[in-house]
């Protein structure tokens, strides 16, 4: 499948991860299976803005699910991701949770991060996501760093809705933890693992993401978002390179 990557959502010249995720999982979507259930995706080398193509493999076709490995190749494969597809019910209820959405401050009080932060450097999935950091967790933007390994947010696509895909999206467009323990830098993504546990209700999203080790120019971060209604509807784990300032 040809696809065309989108220069508008790249920072500093590349692609956003999620964007590229979400752009390899989409062919893989059918009818009977609508949704990505669980995705595990290896970050090899970072494409360019322009022509690619998606290149998929159906391993298994089941019942209740579909096993599936997709390709995003530009020269030469850029991601490779592992899918699980399947059916989540729009209204299902938790049998039971051991986590709780954040809390956060009203919307009004957090002010919507911008697409180009400083002249000349855009982060461009925030001209597609609106995203609104609790201020009491990004005090790195004012050079008073607040909550070490912990950011916190209001999130929606643009268009005020967030689907099941979207989440792939979505579970990767917080700022790095890095940049409130004093890195501010590039922290590409190596390997990201993303489990889509509900169809988000309408409405704003709840998320957090955290890391617990930065060690040997590594790092891992954790991001968990709730929907309006309180459930947990996305978990993602990622391992990502960060550096140390010169």
């Amino acid at each position: 499948m040809e696809i065309t990557l989108d220069d508008r959502w790249s920072i500093g010249g590349k692609p956003h991860g999620g964007y590229l995720l979400r752009q390899a999982v989409a062919p893989l979507l059918t009818q009977a299976h609508p949704h990505p259930l669980a995705v595990s995706a290896h970050f090899l080398r970072s494409p360019d803005p322009g022509p690619a193509s998606v290149e998929v493999e159906t391993l298994r076709e089941g019942r209740r699910v579909s096993q599936h490995r997709s390709r995003l190749v530009q020269g030469q494969t850029c991601v490779e991701a592992l899918v699980t597809t399947g059916v989540l019910e729009p209204c299902s209820d938790p049998f039971w949770s051991a986590t709780e959405s954040p809390v956060l401050p009203p919307l009004e009080q957090c002010p919507r991060a911008p697409a180009e932060p400083v002249p000349g450097f855009r982060i461009g999935h925030l001209d597609f996501v609106d995203m609104r950091p609790d201020p009491g967790t990004v005090g790195f933007a004012s050079g008073r760093p607040t909550t070490p390994g912990r950011i916190t947010a209001w999130l929606q696509m643009n268009e005020g809705g967030s689907s099941a895909l979207d989440l792939l999206v979505l579970a990767d467009a917080l700022p790095p933890v890095t940049f409130d323990l004093g890195l501010p830098g590039w922290v590409p993504t190596v390997e990201l693992t993303v489990l889509v546990r509900a169809v988000p209700a309408p409405g704003w999203l709840v998320a957090e993401q955290s890391a617990r080790l930065l060690q040997d120019g590594w790092l891992d971060e954790d991001c968990q978002i709730w929907d309006s209604q309180g459930r947990l509807v996305c978990q993602a784990r990622q391992l990502a390179g960060y550096r140390l300032p010169a």
